[in-house]
Protein backbone atom coordinates (compact mmCIF):
# COMPACT_ATOMS: atom_id res chain seq x y z
CA UNK A 1 0.00 0.00 0.00
CA UNK A 2 1.16 3.43 -0.85
CA UNK A 3 1.55 5.78 1.59
CA UNK A 4 3.33 9.05 1.71
CA UNK A 5 7.30 9.23 3.21
CA UNK A 6 10.08 11.71 4.71
CA UNK A 7 12.98 11.09 3.37
CA UNK A 8 16.09 13.23 4.71
CA UNK A 9 19.73 13.16 3.07
CA UNK A 10 22.67 14.54 4.27
CA UNK A 11 25.40 15.21 1.59
CA UNK A 12 28.68 16.96 0.32
CA UNK A 13 27.40 20.13 -2.05
CA UNK A 14 28.31 19.07 -4.98
CA UNK A 15 26.58 20.50 -7.75
CA UNK A 16 25.88 17.08 -9.18
CA UNK A 17 24.65 15.24 -5.91
CA UNK A 18 20.95 16.78 -6.79
CA UNK A 19 20.50 15.23 -10.25
CA UNK A 20 21.86 11.57 -8.87
CA UNK A 21 19.26 11.41 -6.38
CA UNK A 22 16.58 12.18 -8.31
CA UNK A 23 17.95 9.74 -11.14
CA UNK A 24 17.69 7.37 -8.33
CA UNK A 25 14.14 8.13 -7.61
CA UNK A 26 12.89 8.42 -11.33
CA UNK A 27 14.66 4.81 -12.21
CA UNK A 28 12.52 2.99 -9.84
CA UNK A 29 9.64 5.39 -10.80
CA UNK A 30 9.10 7.30 -7.21
CA UNK A 31 7.13 9.76 -7.08
CA UNK A 32 8.23 13.49 -5.79
CA UNK A 33 6.01 15.28 -4.17
CA UNK A 34 7.55 17.73 -2.78
CA UNK A 35 11.64 18.71 -2.85
CA UNK A 36 14.01 21.43 -0.83
CA UNK A 37 17.23 21.52 -0.82
CA UNK A 38 19.79 23.12 1.56
CA UNK A 39 23.31 24.29 2.30
CA UNK A 40 24.73 23.93 5.87
CA UNK A 41 25.42 27.33 7.23
CA UNK A 42 28.76 26.30 9.19
CA UNK A 43 30.00 24.39 6.46
CA UNK A 44 29.41 25.23 2.95
CA UNK A 45 30.55 22.12 1.45
CA UNK A 46 28.05 20.41 2.68
CA UNK A 47 24.21 20.23 2.29
CA UNK A 48 21.08 17.86 2.10
CA UNK A 49 17.75 17.95 0.71
CA UNK A 50 14.57 16.37 2.16
CA UNK A 51 12.07 14.91 0.19
CA UNK A 52 8.21 14.26 0.18
CA UNK A 53 7.79 10.59 -1.84
CA UNK A 54 4.82 8.76 -2.97
CA UNK A 55 5.63 4.92 -2.80
CA UNK A 56 5.65 1.83 -0.81
CA UNK A 57 7.30 1.05 2.19
CA UNK A 58 9.35 -1.47 0.99
CA UNK A 59 10.53 0.57 -2.49
CA UNK A 60 11.71 3.44 0.18
CA UNK A 61 13.88 1.45 2.02
CA UNK A 62 14.94 0.11 -1.46
CA UNK A 63 15.57 4.17 -2.48
CA UNK A 64 17.41 4.65 0.83
CA UNK A 65 19.67 2.33 0.54
CA UNK A 66 20.47 2.90 -3.12
CA UNK A 67 21.00 6.83 -2.19
CA UNK A 68 23.67 5.92 0.48
CA UNK A 69 25.48 4.40 -1.91
CA UNK A 70 26.15 7.54 -3.92
CA UNK A 71 29.82 8.38 -2.85
CA UNK A 72 28.40 11.98 -1.86
CA UNK A 73 25.66 11.15 0.46
CA UNK A 74 26.65 10.34 4.06
CA UNK A 75 23.68 9.46 5.28
CA UNK A 76 19.74 8.61 4.29
CA UNK A 77 17.25 8.54 6.62
CA UNK A 78 13.51 8.08 6.42
CA UNK A 79 10.58 8.56 8.08
CA UNK A 80 6.75 7.45 7.45
CA UNK A 81 4.31 10.50 7.21
CA UNK A 82 4.48 14.08 5.77
CA UNK A 83 4.26 16.14 9.12
CA UNK A 84 7.96 15.72 9.65
CA UNK A 85 9.17 17.16 6.01
CA UNK A 86 7.76 20.41 7.09
CA UNK A 87 9.10 20.24 10.38
CA UNK A 88 12.47 19.69 8.59
CA UNK A 89 12.27 22.37 6.59
CA UNK A 90 11.69 24.75 8.79
CA UNK A 91 14.64 23.48 10.99
CA UNK A 92 16.54 23.88 7.59
CA UNK A 93 15.13 27.05 6.87
CA UNK A 94 15.79 28.91 10.32
CA UNK A 95 19.63 27.43 9.92
CA UNK A 96 19.69 29.55 6.81
CA UNK A 97 18.37 32.87 8.02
Amino acid sequence: MKKEFTIEVRSDNNFSILNRIINVLNRRRVRIKKLTAHENDDDFRKGGATLLLYTTPEMVEKVRLQLEKLIEVESATYYEGSSLYFELNERNNKQVA
